[in-house]
């Protein structure tokens, strides 16, 4: 039987939390995110070991996305806050901006008009749902 550990730091070079079992989460990057993939892949995905208590910002972070890029995230196809803690077998999606700028452009008013012409016009204005990570 091994006598009681002083306390102290970890002698393995690690605390408790840093041993956490991992937790692994699929991360579906798209657009322009798709060149902070790990590897390249066809499908746009990669799947993380991340430890316990690991956010979508913390995401965001490991895979090189710069904290100043604006970015739509979901979990599991719902909104998600930077801060939003992640569970085992969650799917992070992580988009670019749909739209720039903010107001009541012509643009705007147009996309929300019976008339617009095209698709691209209809779904230019960003939600009010969307969550940007900036």
């Amino acid at each position: 039987m091994e006598p009681p550990r002083e306390p102290g730091p970890d002698p393995a070079g690690g605390s408790a939390a840093d041993r956490s079992t991992p937790l692994k989460v699929e991360v579906k990057l798209f657009a322009a995110f798709l060149a902070y993939l790990p590897a390249p892949d066809p499908q746009g995905a990669t799947t993380l070991d991340v430890p316990e208590g690991t956010t979508v910002d913390d995401v965001a972070r490991r895979l090189g996305i710069p904290v100043d890029l604006a970015r739509v995230v979901l979990v599991n196809g719902q909104d998600a806050s930077p801060g939003r803690p992640l569970a085992p077998g969650d799917v992070v999606a992580i988009f670019p901006p749909l739209a720039g700028g903010v107001g009541g452009g012509a643009g705007r008013a147009a996309a929300h008009s019976p008339s617009a012409s095209s698709s691209t016009e209809s779904i230019s204005a960003p939600t009010s749902s969307a969550t940007p990570l900036a």
